[in-house]
């Protein structure tokens, strides 16, 4: 049996770093790096632009608060940027932000005041939008990393945001963010990865930068929106009984030279585990009893990073045999340590370590040995096995034989074995030795590598992650509603935290729980008013946005369409005699009478002529009246009536504040006066231009059913609902629907 050492052989250099460009060849690179910071200039402007309007009444209702309830509306936060040198701060903002003067001249850095609200609230930092708006941000850039100087201060605060600028020579540096690459890395478990390249790639062009902010969207979305706020101080999560290191990367390592320095014996087992383990060791018992003896097990994979998140632990690092690897390497290279690989086909571990020497050439590969021989612990192959690693001296043993067959091995194994740490790393050798290509570090990002693999190998991974997913988020979920049952039914339970429990101890403690008497419910006054108060709140905080966005919508529609508005008066003043705008007294809030104003859509003795034409009312109820040919109405009344123009100078009374945008339609004074008690229900709320039925067939829609859509609307108004309606009303207005 031939063991493979390669730290004879002679190790190929890398290559030298290409010459400099041109004068030639950089002014092409140049010009594209200009177009592509003005493009991604002019969408950081936009998208502030629309923020700024979209959240105007949360920035007023901010403003009023910190102006009432603070000494001053406004603070500000100095942070590192590309803006002006900190020496040229004012006095007042320096004492304002704790900021010694004399240590700002000294350092001389650049930095940038952010605005922000004095209050403490959801909407204290609104104010960044105006930075973004005036160019000192940027949606997507560097970490943003606080202005204060001292004498002991590390370089690390500046070191981001200078690594980040790796185009700065090519005359482009990149901006402080609202949100960040390392953000991003860090809610999937990849703080350990260079971000500073990847923020470069993504400011290369206006597209990279798009799909670089779709992807930190889908990220937040999976890992913060879709949970709950998780604790991230845990040291230890277990996921069906198997109890998870919490660490960061550098823990990991720090651990593994800690142990190779101390050559502990027996050896040492560390192990990855991501969704896949889990689902066989529900199964397989004895794989089962294998982790839970191993000394360190990792969390590999965005579903156990899923796992943990639905029980409120986030983990710190996605920690796997891939990553770490090269990353072992440098650390081996450096420390003099040797490494054995142990697994994948015939040649396999020895093209890795031949890459790997290349990119290291100090490291020490012990040996190597494919994985395709008898393992059983009694088998004379085993042992000609264990005696080549032994006789390697190799401090780390890394072992790729796939889950659940290196764990069992290394546990058989570990008492022979000389190493101070054996690690079961699963299919790595095969991607540094370039048989199998690894998944994109956007998907990575994303949490998505398991995707490019099954598209690599969909005969052979489907079953793993179509199916097998799947299966783990149920058994994640049942686990999860189990531990719930049992916190809330038997609170003095001596179940211990991060241990999950099996099925029968499960069922014994339910049953102790069903037997025990519940206390009655107290009432809480206290919290009681505090609900109250927040409703309260809540309820006006509702009506000042709707308030406000009756006014800006109001305002800007009366602005822009009073070319149009003049040309339809003219219109009507051409065809019949008498006044273009007609105006009517209907019924508003709590049935108090306001005058709406309307273009006239119909001759002036109209009034006069309603009572010859009752008895020609075509709407159900006998309330209002509605007729498809009625006489009254002139040749430009039909068509204004039908395209809904004549409802436009109530623009007006909205901006006045007799009614609103979205609201039941307002009631003529004399129809008021034919409601039951039931319809009088629609006088709770101001009257508006549009509504549910508005958007639903209009006069179509029988007067009951009016009023009980115009009723289901005033229980379930919000926002967001007047939002929609505004919406919907302009294909209802354009098709006309119902309209006469």
């Amino acid at each position: 049996m031939k063991n493979t050492n390669l730290n004879s052989e002679s190790n190929a250099r890398p290559n030298k770093g290409s010459a400099p460009l041109s004068n030639k060849e950089s002014k092409p690179l140049t010009t594209h790096h200009d177009q592509s910071r003005f493009s991604i200039r002019y969408f950081d402007f936009v998208s502030a632009l629309l923020m700024l309007l979209l959240t105007s009444p949360l920035f007023i209702y901010a403003y009023l608060k910190s102006a009432l309830t603070q000494p001053g509306a406004f603070e500000t936060v100095y942070i590192h940027g590309l803006g002006k040198q900190c020496s040229g701060l004012q006095s007042s903002d320096i004492q304002h932000s704790g900021l010694q003067c004399s240590n700002l001249k000294q350092s001389g850095l650049q930095c940038i005041a952010l605005k922000q609200f004095s209050y403490s609230g959801w909407f204290k930092k609104l104010p960044v939008l105006l930075s973004l708006l005036r160019g000192e941000l940027s949606i997507l850039g560097t970490v943003q990393t606080f202005a204060l100087p001292k004498a002991t201060e590390k370089p690390c605060s500046r070191q981001t945001h200078t690594s980040a600028n790796s185009l700065a020579k090519k005359g482009y540096q990149i901006k402080p963010g609202l949100t960040s690459i390392e953000q991003m890395n860090a809610a999937t478990g990849l703080h350990f990865e260079a971000a500073p390249i990847s923020l470069a790639k993504a400011h290369r062009s206006l597209v990279r930068y798009l799909l670089a902010l779709l992807r930190l969207v889908i990220v937040y979305i999976v890992t913060r929106i879709a949970f709950k706020k998780p604790s991230r101080n845990t040291a230890k999560i277990s996921v069906f009984g198997i109890t998870f290191d919490n660490w960061s990367m550098k823990q990991l390592l720090d651990e593994v030279l800690l142990q190779c320095q101390h050559r502990s014996q027996p050896m040492q087992q560390y192990a990855f585990i991501n969704a896949d383990c889990l689902n066989i060791s529900t199964k397989d018992e004895p794989y089962r009893q294998c982790l839970k003896q191993t000394k360190h097990i990792f969390a590999d994979g965005i579903g156990v990073r899923l796992a943990c998140l639905s029980k409120q632990k986030a983990l710190q690092d996605n920690l796997n045999g891939t990553d770490m690897f090269p990353r072992l390497c440098q650390l081996a290279a450096n420390n003099n340590l040797s490494i054995f690989m142990l697994g994948g086909g015939e040649g396999v571990a020895q093209s890795a370590a031949v890459n790997m020497q290349k990119q290291y050439p100090a490291l020490k590969i012990a040996g190597c040995h494919h994985g395709f021989f008898d393992s059983d612990s009694n088998s004379e192959e085993n042992q000609d096995v264990i005696t080549i690693i032994n006789q390697s001296n190799a401090d780390i043993l890394l072992v790729a034989m796939g889950a659940p067959k290196q764990e069992l091995w290394l546990e058989a194994n570990k008492q022979q074995l000389t190493c101070s740490i054996g690690i079961g790393v699963g299919g790595l050798f095969d991607f540094y030795a370039k048989r199998i290509k690894r998944a994109p570090f956007w998907l990575r990002q994303m949490g998505f590598e398991w995707c490019y693999r099954l598209l690599q190998e969909p005969k052979r991974m489907w079953k793993r992650y179509i199916i097998g997913n799947q299966s783990f988020l149920y058994r994640v979920w049942c686990e999860n509603r189990q531990l719930d049952k049992l916190q809330l039914n038997s609170p003095s339970s001596t179940v211990k935290k991060n241990h999950s429990l099996t099925k029968l101890q499960l069922q014994t403690e339910l049953n102790k729980a069903a037997l025990k008497n519940q206390k009655a419910p107290q009432f809480d006054a206290r919290q009681a008013n505090l609900s109250r108060a927040i409703f309260n709140l809540n309820r006006h905080i509702a009506r000042s946005c709707k308030r406000l966005l009756d006014i800006m919508i109001s305002a800007c529609l009366l602005v822009l369409l009073s070319p149009c508005l003049l040309f339809v008066a003219a219109l009507i003043r051409c065809e019949s005699k008498g006044a273009a705008l007609f105006s009517q007294p209907r019924a508003g809030l709590n049935n108090h009478p306001f005058t709406m104003w309307k273009f006239r859509s119909m001759y002036q003795d109209a009034e006069l002529r309603l009572a010859a034409l009752n008895h020609s009312n075509e709407m159900d109820g006998g309330v209002i009246f509605k007729m498809k040919k009625d006489p009254r109405i002139t040749f430009v009344g039909r068509l204004i009536r039908k395209t809904s123009i004549d409802e436009l100078p109530q623009l007006w009374n909205v901006l006045k504040g007799d009614m609103s945008l979205v609201g039941p339609r307002p009631a003529l004074v004399t129809e008021v006066k034919q409601y039951k008690l039931h319809h009088r229900n629609r006088l709770m709320i101001k009257p508006g231009i549009t509504c549910i039925w508005q958007v639903s067939g209009r006069s179509t829609i029988p007067f009951e059913q009016q009023v009980e859509l115009d009723i289901d609307y005033i229980y379930q108004q919000s926002f967001t609902a007047d939002l929609l309606l505004l919406l919907k009303t302009i294909p209802a207005v354009i098709f006309a629907r119902g309209a006469y």
